[in-house]
């Protein structure tokens, strides 16, 4: 009974890891898409990804950076 325990466990945890790094892949896609950091997190799945990698605003006045369409001449 456990050989066939172990191994589901794995394959369900597997499954979880792996769905939690597509998903912070698809949320930071989409962040670098909108140019969206400076800004607080357009969605759910965004603001999560921010946490789980540690980004925040830290405080910054977005109204200090220039948009992204003013930087290319």
């Amino acid at each position: 009974m456990a050989g066939f325990v172990v191994p589901i466990i794995a394959l369900f945890v597997a499954g979880v890891v792996s769905g939690v790094i597509v998903a912070v892949a698809l949320a930071v896609h989409r962040e670098d898409r909108h140019y969206s950091l400076i800004g607080d997190a357009p969605d759910r799945l965004s603001k999560s990804a921010r946490r789980l990698n540690g980004v925040g605003r830290r405080d910054l006045d977005p109204e200090l950076f220039r948009p992204m369409g003013e930087l290319v001449h």
